[in-house]
């Protein structure tokens, strides 16, 4: 069986080719009495990469031999090994226990490949996080606890614990080459590397960029990437990282795994708050996603509304992003969001509910609080919509619908209170009925139920009952509508438990034949403005991403979040509100480069 599956893959060359069938043959088979881990061990150059390369290259050739992550351990710590696991798993960057815990939940057989284990280990070499053992003691151990993951793992001559049972490839000794003569095996990353003479650093480890506290400059733009990835590591042998630390561009430019194992020693100085900016960033930091730019944007997102100082020197660089922070409150805890049009104002007011079931609304530009809507105490929103310039849509996480006046000595309109008594009752009478979303533009709302339909009502004639469609096998998780007032078409945009989103409209009456997405996360929340670029579609994911749709052009462009949105509020220039249990944000979106 291995001899056929091996046609069909790379040609394994050199010392690999040893290993290949033993290897495969792992990875092939199913049966309980294979073992769970297979180390690849021995020398540099021996092989071992290779092989960890032609097996991920091969992997998806078959179902039996998919790999879900490969994170090559080299300068990596236990909390950027997660993040990295967590992001390719598909849960978003994730502490390691919250990792191990949504790993035992996972109804896959995960597959892991992690190179370069021997090489793991980041910050201050008298710290167990500069160890690789480390790495594999507090995450790698309890993941292979799992009896349902299995993995591959190059651990060169590092000795692992109760790994008694692993299939081991050994790959023998270093070859001979003068070249390599008196290299360790392992370095660690917090030591001077051997072509740096001790007590030396590079000028691009020493010097500061201007801003806050700092005074010599340096672009770290023009710094090659590899001198970025070391600066931190050499600077702590020469004992100037904290004056590293103090330059906002190292923070931008500067390695994420390197700042993040520094700053987790209290005896480094560092600003006062850095630490609680650094530790909101540097999840996303730590991915090789973001440009410098974006790295920039991120980064002053998390120190707005707790580092003024940080927030405003990172600013312009944040401004040559194609999204911007407008305002940021990490303490403000959102569970649902909708804007309100206001006379005079683009951006309008946002209505924005709290857990306790507070309504308050906010002026849009700063994030300021400008008033509370009257509500009953007991009723507690996870979605908000607009009915009408006056009303909103409630909805509970029980299900149950309310109209509640943006006026509080107004009355609701009939047609908000019909439609909502409408589904209240079905609810209870049939569960499949019980509403899952809801959405509304202009006289138009739409409502997403636990079957997986949508129906959309007229407020001014709804008598004549909603319009019904099925669009998933699973409940709607989240909702959006938009009325086209020229053609007077409503385009509704859902989003399922089943991963997908799908679009909608009033035209045809049917869905698009194929979703807008389809992804192995849920989609949290969805919102969507009609704005200078045409209709723009915003999808937050449960694995902290934000994908941005130019609609009628199919364009998308992806933003990482530092934290997950549970709700989104979408203005007609571009104003983007995010909330959840985290706090609230807005983004101003630039629509003129945001697809270029």
């Amino acid at each position: 069986m291995t001899a056929h599956v091996l046609g069909a893959w790379p040609t394994a060359t050199g010392s690999a080719a040893r290993h290949a069938p033993a290897l495969l043959d792992w990875a092939w088979r199913q049966d309980a009495d294979c073992p769970r881990v297979c180390l690849l061990t021995g020398g540099r150059r021996t092989g071992k990469s290779h092989l960890m390369a032609w097996l991920l290259a091969g992997s998806d050739s078959d179902a039996r031999t998919i790999v879900h992550a490969t994170v090559p351990a080299k300068g990596q710590t236990t909390a950027t090994m997660a993040w990295e696991l967590g992001r390719q798993l598909g849960y978003g960057p994730l502490p390691p226990d919250e990792l191990v815990d949504r790993v035992r939940a996972d109804p896959r057989h995960v597959r892991l490949l992690v190179p370069d284990l021997h090489q793991a280990g980041r910050g201050p070499a008298d710290l167990p996080a500069a160890d690789p053992r480390t790495v594999y003691d507090e995450l790698l151990a309890p993941l292979l606890a799992l009896t349902h993951v299995r993995a591959a793992i190059e651990a060169g001559h590092l000795p692992l614990p109760n790994l008694d049972d692993a299939l081991v490839l050994d790959f023998g000794p270093q070859p001979d080459s003068p070249g390599l003569h008196g290299v360790p095996q392992h370095r660690n990353h917090a030591t001077t590397p051997p072509d740096i003479p001790a007590g030396r650093t590079p000028a691009a480890a020493t010097a500061s960029a201007a801003g806050p506290d700092t005074g010599r400059t340096v672009d770290w733009r023009n710094v090659s990437h590899d001198e970025r990835e070391e600066a931190l590591d050499r600077a702590l042998a020469a004992g100037t990282a904290a004056q590293l630390l103090r330059d906002p561009g190292f923070l931008v430019h500067g390695s994420a795994a390197a700042i993040t194992a520094t700053l987790a020693d209290p005896r480094i100085a560092a600003p006062e708050k850095l630490r609680t900016v650094w530790n909101r960033a540097a999840p996303q930091l730590s991915s090789d996603g973001p440009a410098d730019a974006e790295r920039g944007a991120l980064l002053h997102l998390a120190a707005l509304g707790t580092d003024r100082r940080l927030s405003e020197f990172l600013r312009p660089l944040a401004q040559a992003n194609t999204w911007t922070a407008r305002w940021n409150h990490p303490g403000r805890r959102t569970s649902a969001m909708a804007v309100l049009p206001a006379a005079g104002t683009p951006d309008g007011r946002v209505a924005a509910a709290d857990p306790i079931g507070r309504i308050h609304l906010l002026d849009a530009t700063g994030g300021a609080v400008v008033g509370r809507l009257s509500i009953d105490p007991k009723i507690r929103p996870v979605q908000l919509a607009p009915a009408g310039p006056a009303c909103l849509m409630a909805l509970e996480a029980g299900g149950t619908l309310h109209a509640v006046p943006v006026d509080g000595s107004a009355m609701a309109p009939a047609g908000a209170d019909f439609l909502a008594l409408h589904h209240n009752a079905t609810g209870l009478a049939r569960k499949g009925d019980r509403v899952t979303a809801v959405s509304a533009d202009g006289d138009r709302v739409v409502v997403g139920d636990a079957h997986g339909r949508i129906h959309q009502w007229s407020l001014t004639d709804p008598h004549t009952g909603p319009r019904t469609s099925h669009l998933h096998r699973n409940a709607v998780t989240a909702l959006a509508c938009l009325l086209l007032r020229e053609s007077g078409v409503t385009l509704v945009i859902t989003g399922s438990l089943d991963g997908t989103v799908r679009l909608w409209d009033s035209a045809s009456g049917e869905a698009m034949p194929a979703p807008v997405e389809r992804r192995n996360c849920l989609p949290t929340a969805l919102a969507l403005a009609d704005t200078a670029a045409g209709p723009v579609l915003a999808v937050a994911w449960a694995d902290r991403r934000l994908h941005l749709w130019q609609v009628f052009e199919g364009r998308m462009t992806a933003v990482p979040l530092l934290t997950e949105a549970d709700a989104l509020a979408l203005t007609t220039n571009g104003l983007l509100h995010l909330g959840g249990q985290h706090g609230s944000t807005a983004l101003q979106l630039d629509l003129d480069r945001l697809w270029s």
